[in-house]
């Protein structure tokens, strides 16, 4: 029997979805034009990690109106080489991150309410160095 290679590639992308801790959660499918789409959503549990790099804040696009229980740890980590900076609009916070260092709050809830809050670096925000996400209860 001849496995066509579109066929064997969603077959290792099953495989491994199935072998992954998150496993469960997966969703594997192949689009309108033939390609492999495995979407691993965001753990629910342990610390929910921002990394702040190349002026961008990733896991805390805009867009994606992220969602983050206020029970979880967060952490802000600068992977980048220059330093950024961590403001919550409307609030007092505003914390500089140099390159390598991290902002570790051990419960989000702590700092912010449930709402929806607007960040930026203020040293790149001209740059589109922003995000957006909802603290829930």
């Amino acid at each position: 029997m001849r496995i066509l290679p579109s066929r064997l590639a969603l077959l290792g992308a099953i495989l491994l979805a199935a072998c992954s801790p998150t496993g469960a959660s997966t969703l594997v499918h192949t689009n309108a034009n033939g390609d492999v789409v495995i979407y691993n959503p965001e753990p629910s549990t342990g610390p929910f990690v921002v990394v702040a790099v190349d002026n961008h804040f990733h896991d805390i696009h805009p867009v994606d109106r992220t969602r983050i229980a206020e029970s979880r740890p967060f952490i802000v980590k600068n992977e980048g080489r220059n330093l950024h900076n961590f403001s919550v609009a409307g609030t007092d916070i505003s914390v500089d991150i140099a390159p390598g260092h991290e902002m570790v709050w051990s419960r989000i809830g702590t700092h912010l309410a449930p709402g929806v809050y607007h960040v930026i670096c203020t040293y790149h925000s001209y740059l589109g160095m922003n995000g957006l996400f909802v603290v829930i209860p």
